[in-house]
């Protein structure tokens, strides 16, 4: 993509330095953005980056500690007019959401305007309802409300995936094989109430695919289509590994679950494919990119800097093309790369460009922090 000249008026905030917001950090660093970071851990491989200018450190992301420090970070980065914020996790998202009054009063964030929505979107309980006004499948679906309500399932068939209507509580999902798995789930998760039940929709990680969107005022700007090849814990967690695919239906039932919104930024929706050809939502994200941007950003969808500039009101840059992508979460897998590599038998896997959360040709250190921390666990776990 051509990328036109940047407002060094403006600058940019990313909250996080995992491998994810690292990943956004080199995006808008190497398109000309002035781009400073904020993140709770300084010992994460991101905080040795070369590529923002300067870490800001927060005691944690819970709002009390969060908006006092976003205000001071900001009286540090007055020689900008503008500053625009990037969530990199569904925390932050409600947190800005919930305060923007008090966020807005300093930095710009592209998806403000229709705040209420994104937090509504947030919430899985209302996801089977918005996904069948919009005429897509959902998989059945009850909600438990207290530990003893695993008797609501009766009339349910298992294997039931289990998930926390609050994003970001203290697990993500879990498999509930039986009605007593499901109430040995619920009495341990009792904190996390209330927790979705739904029908576990049959197929393994490769049957998972996700529609990545960028949008300006519910405007189709760009988007792009993808798989997962692997996940932890498999076929229920997070992405490991993923890779571009030319998938127009993908594409098209993304942009059916945002229409008439308005949003503006990032979305993405995950879709798993049934045996029988069919897809059905398992969820959106909204107000950020996903864990797995990497993978639009090697293919050529810089979204990051197209939400900045969104944010900041400048003329977004449009990507000109896109190639075939396949990225790693190296931080959770390490070994994925080389499993795929042996399974292809080539060091190209699937003929695509390959994409590391840590390893980049102009910013090294990351990844060398990334394999002395992996080392030392694996010599302490040893003993």
């Amino acid at each position: 993509m051509t990328t036109p000249p940047i407002n060094a008026r403006f600058a940019a905030l990313v909250l996080g330095v995992d491998s994810h917001g690292l990943a956004a950090v080199r995006a808008l660093n190497q398109a000309g953005v002035p781009t400073y970071a904020l993140d709770k851990d300084t010992s994460l491989p991101g905080a040795r980056s070369n590529q923002f200018r300067r870490l800001f450190s927060t005691p944690s992301f819970e709002a009390a500690d969060l908006l006092p420090v976003l205000r001071q970070v900001r009286q540090q980065l007055s020689a900008y007019d503008e500053v625009a914020l990037m969530a990199m996790n569904d925390r932050q998202v409600e947190v800005i959401g919930r305060h923007q009054a008090a966020v807005t009063a300093d930095y710009r964030v592209a998806w403000i305007d229709q705040a209420d929505t994104i937090l509504r979107l947030q919430r899985k309980n209302e996801l089977e309802t918005h996904s069948r006004q919009h005429g897509l499948n959902y998989p059945r679906t009850v909600q438990f409300d207290s530990p003893g309500d695993a008797n609501l399932a009766m009339s349910m068939r298992f294997p039931m995936i289990i998930k926390p209507v609050r994003p970001l509580s203290s697990f993500k999902t879990q498999m509930a094989a039986n009605p007593a798995d499901l109430d040995r789930w619920l009495q341990r998760y009792q904190a996390d109430l209330p927790i979705l039940g739904q029908e576990f929709i049959a197929g393994d990680d490769r049957a998972i695919y996700f529609g990545a969107l960028l949008l300006e005022r519910g405007r189709l700007l760009f988007g792009m289509t993808g798989r997962k090849l692997a996940s932890y814990p498999p076929s229920r967690g997070q992405t490991t590994v993923a890779e571009t695919v030319d998938e127009p239906q993908v594409l098209q039932l993304t942009q059916q679950f945002f229409a008439g919104l308005r949003l503006s930024g990032p979305v993405s929706l995950e879709l798993k494919r049934a045996p029988d050809g069919s897809f059905w939502v398992i969820e959106p994200t909204v107000g950020r990119t996903d864990f797995w941007v990497g993978l639009c950003i090697g293919a050529g969808f810089n979204q990051p800097l197209m939400e900045f500039q969104l944010a900041t009101g400048q003329p977004v840059t449009m990507p000109t093309r896109t190639e075939g992508c396949t990225w790693y979460d190296s931080e959770r897998d390490p070994t994925a790369y080389p499993r795929l590599a042996l399974n292809n038998r080539c060091l190209r896997p699937l003929n695509h460009r390959q994409v590391f959360s840590y390893l980049h040709s102009s910013d090294w250190r990351p990844a060398i922090h990334a394999v002395g921390r992996r080392l030392r666990s694996v010599v302490l776990w040893s003993f």
